[in-house]
């Protein structure tokens, strides 16, 4: 009888043995196939990246020939003194001067198109039509700005923009239009 218990009871320990076993293939087999679908999944990730940077560097390629072709068709008109940025004219007298040479006050979208621009000087920017809306010569609205702290402050209808403290990055200013300043024109060039 102790023989036979112990024969059921061996019986019973290889059963569950051969349970537990199949129970761990199976999990083995489902890491398995869970790890081949990480591996595609990670090798489609690497592609994508792969993809989006070369879109990245053709889309950085064409910002900067577009860049070059942009600033290729400006360039600051060169005039014999008193014209632009040697006289002391109000901002819509700059901007006269300006328009009668065929080009309009100068517009800084850049940080780099300030440097060298190293006094007080009128810039093609103003709010005059809409008291706080700041509009570049062009008509098109200011995107980029290089105010002073605390400026535009709109104090005692300053409506035009001028490059006051052009020793910090930020150097525009809001200045009443009929205060005398130099200034800079800007010209399209010719193709």
């Amino acid at each position: 009888l102790l023989g036979v218990l112990c024969l059921l009871l061996l019986t019973g320990l290889i059963i569950l043995e051969v349970g537990r076993q199949r129970a761990l293939q199976i999990s083995y087999n489902n890491l398995k196939t869970e790890q081949d679908q990480l591996q595609k999944n990670y090798d489609r990730v690497v592609q994508d990246r792969v993809q989006l940077q070369k879109k990245v560097e053709a889309l950085t390629k064409e910002k900067d020939d577009l860049q070059r072709k942009f600033q290729g068709n400006y360039s600051s008109v060169s005039a014999p003194q008193g014209s632009c940025g040697y006289n002391e004219k109000s901002w819509q007298e700059s901007r006269q001067d300006c328009l009668q040479k065929g080009a309009d006050l100068v517009i800084i979208n850049s940080q780099e198109e300030q440097v060298g621009l190293n006094k007080y000087l009128w810039i093609g920017l103003t709010d005059s039509e809409t008291d706080g809306t700041w509009k570049w010569v062009d008509g098109t609205r200011m995107t980029t700005s290089y105010w002073n702290s605390g400026e535009p402050n709109g104090l005692k209808n300053e409506n035009c923009g001028q490059i006051k403290n052009y020793n910090s990055k930020n150097s525009w200013n809001d200045e009443k239009c009929s205060i005398l300043h130099p200034w800079m024109c800007e010209k399209k060039a010719s193709l």
